[in-house]
């Protein structure tokens, strides 16, 4: 719907500054005018959302809405633009010559004339357009719409969903998965051999493919396991990278022969397990079995929707046809979804014949039944609620059910919600997309409403919770603590659905087949191609989003880009780009890069929109001008919080009310007592103190972040006692890295009552810090990184860190021995072990009957253990991957 962006410049226009530009230039009695106009269409867009049904007059009428609303907010920005640029060549006097040669390059031309001419033509026409659309509300029928029900609000979540190891929406597979361990695990013959799950799209190959994959029996008797997801529009150079990445060995270059020599030799001899997931050329199997070694029992698991492409494998080939899900697991999947909290009224509510009819329409496919069960479980859990929903689904004709099923999702969206989902079509097929910064780029671009009580940050996590609590994304990873999605992704059939509604409602343009598309009217433009410099000279001038996987486009062309993504690979990232035009993004409000920019320190000021930055540059540090600190719009200021990266924080007596996120800088020789940044509403913090800052001010200063909730602090060869941070009494997440110092951790330090999630690193530990430490009664993620053990052993107590769900050792080579003991850590789930070369295997491992995870990894000549020892002793634990172990002891 074009409600977001009738949204979006209503808010600007409410915005008092906006106001005082536009009346020193003239022009506010017309873009009142304007905005008049723009209010009415909203109520109209929010009545046409709740009733989810438009005429083609009706349709067309809101794309003209659509059009002169993204026109409107054109001339908002040029008079922006123009207020700013004199704001800039005012404050030029008394500038060096050098600097004021190098701004007055950025700078428009002082008379503008010209285009202030064309502009007054613009608005003339403007005008006339809206004119039109008001005179057309009647003739084409737009005033009868009324309100039909709905939703249109966005419900909060009931709960926090606590991370597990066993998915929720899995049902049945269980046969399946047998089925093919048994084949996978045949001894008869030593040769590479291949098994395909085939089946149509929505039907669980994947969710069945990675239940094969995490089973025990395929853990214990496979040394490698690789996961590939090819998708569509795969490359054999990243499929085969993708390989040497999960064995730790160095990506090669290119396909020539000599390059893959190591990936070859790593695997010769050993037993692996690879699965293709999601494959679709007939070609790729002939490809990839050539670096392959074909020896020692090792198997291909390959998933693909189509027939032809699993059997052009060999004669040994296996075949498994997924079947449709049988009835009784229909109906427990989809009342899981549908009736998540109250089962029961299936049977006292009459919705038994009703339902049946649902599951029809799903045909056993489990993407479907969860779809539909996420719209039905927004609907009251009534007959004649879901016979409503029933009749609108049926709108959509017949033809391919889930195809169906998935449309009518969409439909049911709250009308804010829906701009949202489409953005994910942004996003390269099984793309990982990190939470926060996809809620981010939604604030930036105006698709977030402020409520009352809530911040945008807040609001933004629901509406992501609520697309996955509908299903129509997946949730990747969660926190351990707090159990908020950290990372997500789409289903690449939901994602079709997003990517043509983004197309019909002129959302969005994807750069694929550049010779077919008009990118006259596109605002927003994801590049996933490598040839882009044609391609972003035929795109509309007026461009607000851009986001590039592969080469960097040329944006010279491009003053008003609102939101620009870097979404390349951040291990395979040039040491530094030049973002031709980055000089001219006066409107940017996110930016997100990870190699280094070119003039960026010199360009960054200008931003005065701008809300986020996240600059993950590792290789050095980047100081940010004074200037930059002035931005009061800023939100979210992200840098590396690697040792020598990042940036100077903000300089004394700054103020930044809106600033939410400060990660990844370094103190101010500058900061004394009473002359410190005042950053009132920080929530997030990392910060690296240098040894010429006393202890005091740091102290001060963090006594002055009222909410603050995450911290990480840093410093070199520092002894600091942790009783004197009294500001940690909120903090719920703590790092603390002394980098050779010491942690002097008493009872004192109980102060830390809240905290769930602490890490401590580059220190000496000793046994009485555990026992502080056990006394944290809310402690749920413990991690211990570069740690120093003193004596080189540690023992957790009985009845010690009741609370504790996840706890990790981290690259501590002189720990050599875990002591747990009976009734220690009683929840404890997840353990991991890295790279701790002298450490042996914890006999209290037994005792941990809750533990459902174990990640062991370790240089491959300084493992003290084997996979076999550890498969012994945790028997009980039903997920245990290994990395650089032997499988067993030689003699």
């Amino acid at each position: 719907m074009a409600e977001g962006i009738v949204n979006f410049v209503l808010t600007k226009l409410a915005d008092a500054a906006v106001k005082e530009v536009l009346r020193l230039y003239g022009v506010s009695e017309q873009v009142e005018k304007m905005g008049r106009v723009l209010r009415w269409a909203q109520a109209f867009l929010k009545d046409a959302d709740k009733s989810r049904r438009l005429n083609e007059r009706q349709k067309y009428w809101v794309k003209l809405v659509r059009d002169v609303t993204y026109d409107i907010e054109d001339v908002i920005d040029f008079y922006l633009s123009l207020e700013l640029d004199a704001q800039e060549r005012r404050a030029l006097e008394g500038c060096c010559p050098k600097v004021k040669n190098t701004i007055k390059r950025w700078l428009r031309k002082p008379t503008k004339l010209p285009e202030l001419h064309s502009l007054g033509n613009t608005i003339e026409e403007i005008e006339k357009r809206i004119d039109e659309i008001e005179r057309s509300r009647d003739i084409w029928d737009v005033n009868s719409l009324g309100d039909n029900g709905g939703d249109v609000g966005i419900r909060r979540p009931k709960q926090i969903i606590v991370p597990d190891n066993d998915d929720p929406d899995v049902v049945g597979f269980d046969k399946d998965r047998d089925n093919i361990v048994q084949k996978l695990l045949d001894q008869d013959s030593r040769r590479l051999h291949v098994i395909s799950i085939v089946a149509q799209g929505g039907a669980g190959k994947t969710t069945l493919a990675k239940k094969v994959y995490n089973s025990p029996d395929i853990r214990r008797n496979f040394g490698f396991h690789l996961w590939i997801t090819v998708s569509q529009s795969f490359e054999l150079l990243n499929i085969i990278r993708s390989i040497a990445e999960q064995l730790k060995i160095e990506p090669p270059p290119s396909l020539e022969g000599h390059h893959l020599n190591d990936l070859y030799e790593c695997l010769n001899g050993k037993r692996y397990i690879i699965v293709l997931d999601d494959v679709w050329s007939e070609n790729l199997w002939a490809e990839v079995r050539k670096v392959l070694p074909n020896n020692n029992g090792s198997r291909v698991l390959m998933t693909s929707r189509f027939e032809d492409v699993a059997t052009m494998v060999d004669a040994a080939h296996i075949v498994h046809h997924l079947e449709p899900l049988p009835h009784e697991l229909c109906l427990e999947l989809f009342l899981k979804k549908a009736l998540p909290q109250n089962p029961s009224e299936y049977y006292t509510n009459n919705l038994s014949e009703i339902s049946e009819l649902f599951i029809k329409i799903c045909g056993g496919l489990p993407l479907a039944l969860v779809i539909l069960g996420g719209i039905l479980s927004n609907e009251e859990p009534t007959h004649d609620a879901w016979e409503r929903v029933m009749k609108r689904i049926s709108q959509h004709g017949v033809g391919n059910k889930i195809s169906e099923v998935l449309a009518s999702s969409y439909d049911y969206l709250p009308f804010a919600l829906k701009s949202c989902f489409m953005y994910f079509a942004i996003f390269p097929e099984d793309y990982e997309i990190e939470a926060l910064p996809l809620q981010r780029m939604w604030i930036a671009e105006g698709l977030i409403p402020q409520e009352d009580g809530s911040t945008l940050e807040d609001t933004a996590g629901d509406f992501l919770e609520d697309l996955a609590k509908r299903n129509m994304i997946q949730v990747v990873h969660r926190g351990v603590c707090d159990g908020s999605i950290t990372f997500c992704g789409m289903h690449d059939l939901m994602r079709e659905v997003a990517i043509k509604k983004a197309h019909d409602e002129n959302f969005l343009t994807l750069c694929s087949n550049t010779d077919e598309q008009n990118f006259s009217e596109a605002r927003r433009i994801a590049v996933h191609q490598s040839n882009c410099d044609e391609l972003m000279e035929r795109i509309n001038p007026n461009l607000r989003s851009l986001f590039f996987s592969e080469c960097i486009p040329n944006c010279s062309s491009h003053r008003n880009i609102k939101v620009i993504c870097d979404m390349r690979n951040p291990f395979v990232c040039t040491d530094e780009i030049k973002i031709i035009g980055f000089e001219r993004f006066t409107q940017l409000r996110y930016a997100r890069f990870y190699s280094k920019v070119l003039d960026f320190e010199n360009c960054i000021g200008r931003m005065r929109n701008l809300q986020t930055l996240e600059f993950l540059y590792f290789e050095h540090a980047v100081d940010l001008p004074d200037c930059f600190w002035n931005i009061k719009t800023l939100r979210h200021v992200i840098f590396p919080c690697s040792s020598g990266a990042g940036s100077l924080g903000p300089p004394p007596k700054v103020s930044l009310k809106n600033l939410q996120t400060l990660m990844g800088i370094r103190n101010r020789e500058s900061w004394a007592k009473g002359n410190l940044p005042n950053l009132p509403n920080l929530r997030t913090f990392s910060i690296a103190m240098t040894e010429r800052l006393q202890i005091e001010v740091i102290v001060e200063f963090l006594c002055t972040l009222k909410k603050l909730d995450d911290l990480v602090v840093t410093g070199r060869d520092l002894l600091i006692d942790t009783s004197e941070f009294p500001f940690c009494a909120n903090l719920t997440k703590f790092g603390y890295f002394g980098i050779g110092g010491s942690f002097q951790a008493t009872d004192s330090s109980l102060f830390l009552i809240n905290v769930t999630q602490l890490i401590l690193g580059d220190l000496e530990i000793q046994q009485h810090h555990i026992a502080v430490l056990e006394k944290l009664a809310k402690l749920i993620f413990l991690v211990f990184s570069d740690i120093q053990f003193v004596g080189g052993k540690i023992m957790f107590p009985s009845l010690g860190f009741a609370c504790l769900r996840g706890l990790q050792f981290n690259f501590s080579a002189n720990l050599e021995e875990l002591h747990i003991e009976k009734g220690a850590m009683p929840v404890l789930q997840q353990l991991r072990v890295m790279y701790c070369d002298n450490l042996k295997l914890p006999q209290g491992l037994k005792f941990l009957t809750k533990l459902n995870t174990v990640y062991w990894h370790a240089y491959p000549e300084k493992a003290t253990t084997t996979v076999e020892e550890i498969r012994q002793l945790c028997e009980h634990v039903p997920f245990i991957k290994t990395e650089g172990l032997p499988e067993r002891r030689h003699y």
